[in-house]
């Protein structure tokens, strides 16, 4: 009987269950792919500081790449899920133009995301056995932390923006994503200096070592 009071229940505001039903979903993949994705960052940068990747950690690495892929689809179907319920229920909220800035941003972390999967989870293998770094040239150490920022901002970014209320129907499109590009080159700025500093810093212990060598 009580079974049959909840279906009821349930089944008595079809709005409001597919509302939930998508909400669930998308704060399902949200936590998903934000969750997996900085855990796969925290690993990565462990392992920029010179511990040797192993078959194990590589395993690790994606089985968390696929978690944030997964995680991300979930994002994509309940995003435009939510497109079609407003289409429906209320139409007014596609107007809302801080729905329309983090498709943008998701968009973002997709086509990052692919690259990703094509270039670094590859590279990653190919180190087993060595030092993540190892060998790796400063052109292309620079092309991964630069994915590695964007996943990062691009993870957080939807989640933040979606919690700030005062942006619905007040903020366009384009200052949000402005906002969120300006915070995307400092966080790629601060991550870029330090690269260039750990390198000058390798460099000079080389010639150090290698001056000492003569002395």
């Amino acid at each position: 009987m009580q079974l049959t009071e909840l279906f009821a229940a349930l089944s008595s505001d079809p709005e409001q269950l597919n509302r939930s039903i998508l909400r669930i979903f998308h704060f399902l993949g949200l936590t998903l792919g934000l969750g997996a994705a900085t855990l796969l960052d925290l690993m990565i940068i462990r392992f920029f500081l010179g511990r040797v990747t192993t078959e194990q950690t590589f395993e690790m690495f994606t089985f968390l790449a696929d978690l944030v892929s997964a995680g991300l689809k979930l994002l994509w179907v309940t995003g435009l899920g939510f497109l079609i319920f407003y289409w429906f229920y209320e139409p007014v909220k596609l107007g809302n133009e801080k729905v329309w800035a983090k498709m943008v941003i998701v968009g973002i972390l997709t086509i990052n995301g692919y690259f990703i999967h094509r270039s670094v989870i590859p590279f990653i293998h190919g180190q087993i056995g060595h030092r993540m770094l190892d060998g790796v040239s400063l052109p292309r150490k620079i092309v991964f932390v630069t994915m590695g920022i964007i996943s990062f901002v691009s993870w957080y970014g939807p989640l933040i923006i979606a919690n700030l209320s005062t942006l619905n129907f007040q903020v366009p499109m384009l200052q949000i994503l402005a906002l969120y590009g300006m915070v995307l080159l400092a966080a790629l700025t601060i991550a870029h200096v330090i690269l260039f500093g750990s390198q000058l810093a390798e460099l000079t212990r080389h010639l150090f070592m290698r001056r000492s060598r003569y002395l």
